[in-house]
């Protein structure tokens, strides 16, 4: 049985301590000296040699067992992973460098667009509608038309939205992606450099006053009447307005007071706008819009492919039944031309048939003065009143083999 290492180690120390006693009452018992035995400085002679052996015998045995014990392929594994790490550390930086690049280039290209005047933000609102329009897989004059006019429409035939996006039903909706661009970040602008928290309020709050006001005016404009009556078709009763400028949507909203709308009162400015017949719409939300508008389309042109398949279906039965009707004519045909040539068959070589006839003029040697012509021997069609069955048409092979 193996004695545990820590036992042994443990033996050893108690017979080192064993010495130093021996050494120890060996001067006591002596008694020939009257100077008092120097256990410390014996000790410090005896015990670093005594450890040192202790240490050199179990140098070697310890370093086995650590070696045994240490999971080096694990340690190898794990360093090889910490240095691909690295590696992937090393692309991460190289991409965030990049995007931080692009993301700096965006920034001066919204600084440039905020500094501009009024006009330019409108047409920034509106390129920034129109990205996210192709962005969400909307055709340009198919799923949606840019500043469309609506000649056809008897309320006011010269009404042009900024956008005008087709829903599958045949109606459509407006957009108007400019008229709030402007003014509201110049407001917002000004706003954002009032020191007093109060008064910065307040200005915040005239941004949703001159919100409302703005839908008010888009409001009386009345797309969806005239959207209604240049496609023929009734749509959705609101209007979007596409504001580009989250941050200036939400702070309208949150230092709103509300608006009175009817027999309401403070009604808050999301609401009031919608009862008003405006949407007020960020990208988030008009991304949203566009990708419900998109799926329709796809179900819609699977809805018509589904149609056609249909209309194909019936046509193709349609044939059938005319190719089976002519069909069945020509079998009738048949029928009746068999039955007329069973018909001349009998009067032809019947007991009182004209072969019969024929056959008596041979005696009278009638048949030699024609040349020896013979008298025809018509087939036999007596199992001929009932067609033939028709095999079985060879199958058609699949497209998989």
């Amino acid at each position: 049985m193996a004695v545990p290492e820590e036992v042994e180690l443990g033996v050893q120390l108690l017979i080192l301590g064993m010495l130093i006693w021996l050494v120890y009452t060996r001067d006591r018992d002596k008694g020939t000296s009257d100077e008092v035995p120097d256990y410390i400085g014996e000790f410090t002679k005896l015990a670093p040699d005594a450890l040192l052996s202790v240490i050199e015998q179990r140098k070697t045995t310890v370093e086995e067992a650590v070696l045994e014990d240490l999971p080096l392929e694990e340690i190898k594994t794990l360093s090889k992973d910490i240095l691909d790490k690295f590696d992937e550390l090393e692309e991460l930086k190289d991409a965030l460098t990049e995007d931080n690049e692009k993301t700096r280039n965006t920034t001066l290209g919204l600084t440039r667009a905020m500094s501009a005047g009024i006009g330019e933000r409108g047409r920034w609102g509106e390129s920034t509608f129109e990205a996210i329009l192709k962005m969400s897989g909307l055709v340009d004059g198919v799923n949606y038309y840019k500043e469309l006019t609506l000649t056809k429409s008897k309320t006011n035939p010269r009404a042009r939205p900024d956008f005008v996006i087709r829903i599958t039903d045949g109606s459509a909706v407006a957009v108007d992606a400019k008229a709030l661009v402007g003014p509201l970040v110049k407001m917002y602008d000004d706003a954002m450099e009032i020191g007093d928290p109060k008064d910065r309020d307040a200005a915040f709050k005239k941004i949703a006053v001159n919100i409302y006001d703005a839908v008010k005016g888009i409001s009386g404009r009345e797309y969806p009447t005239c959207l209604k009556e240049h496609f023929g078709h009734q749509g959705p009763s609101f209007t979007i307005v596409f504001i580009p400028a989250s941050h200036v949507l939400e702070m309208a909203f949150k230092n709103d007071k509300g608006h009175d709308v009817g027999s309401r009162k403070k009604v808050p400015l999301q609401e009031a706008a919608y009862l008003k017949g405006v949407l007020l719409a960020s990208p988030t939300m008009v991304m949203a819009l566009l990708s419900m508008i998109k799926d329709e389309w796809a179900a819609h042109q699977v809805d018509q492919k589904t149609e056609e398949i249909k209309d194909l279906a019936v046509e193709m039965y349609e044939r059938n039944v005319l190719f089976g009707n002519r069909l069945a004519g020509i079998g009738k045909g048949l029928k009746e031309a068999s039955r007329h040539y069973t018909d001349a068959v009998t009067t032809y070589q019947g007991k009182t048939g004209i072969r019969n006839t024929g056959r008596k003029m041979i005696e009278y040697g009638i048949k030699t003065k024609a040349g020896g012509k013979e008298l025809p021997d018509l087939p036999d069609i007596s199992d001929s009143d009932e067609l033939p069955e028709v095999n079985d048409l060879p199958s058609i092979p699949s497209e998989d083999g």
